[in-house]
């Protein structure tokens, strides 16, 4: 069991419930991190389809060019000339509604691979340790008491 002990400062610079001998941000810090960043265009449709698809639907880019009346090719050049890409935008929002599973769900692990789209539980915990540098099932033990 990992065990991490907190400490609070009022320091300028400094972050209130950092924790000692870490990278662990603040549970305010990782909300501000997974928030959905807004987007114009093409992208701002990418982002309305799979929120209309997560924890129902396959987010897979096939099905969101089918959403948009576009060929999967003409969506990644659209993506691509406003400098962004379906990969990106899939993980920003997937991490979003991560947070919001573990912590204001309850959900288990498992079922937020599921709901989010994921091949399986490994592939979940390997993005979640990308987007936080902590396991989801960490992350969950240590800001449980924040939702």
């Amino acid at each position: 069991m990992i065990q991490l002990q907190r400490i609070y400062r009022n320091n300028e610079g400094s972050s209130e419930n950092s924790f000692i001998g870490s990278d662990v941000r603040s549970y305010e810090e990782y909300l501000s991190l997974a928030e959905i960043p807004r987007f114009e265009g093409v992208s701002a449709r990418v982002i309305d389809s799979l929120k209309q698809r997560v924890g129902r639907e396959d987010l897979s880019i096939d099905r969101i060019a089918e959403d948009l009346k576009l060929s999967k090719r003409t969506l990644q050049r659209r993506l691509q000339n406003q400098n962004a890409n379906f990969a990106q935008i899939r993980d920003a929002l997937r991490f979003h509604y991560a947070i919001k599973y573990l912590i204001d769900e309850h959900m288990s692990v498992d079922n937020v691979s599921k709901v989010l789209d994921f091949s399986d539980r490994t592939s979940f915990t390997n993005a979640f340790k990308r987007w936080t540098g902590l396991s989801p099932s960490v992350f969950r033990k240590l800001f449980r008491d924040y939702a």
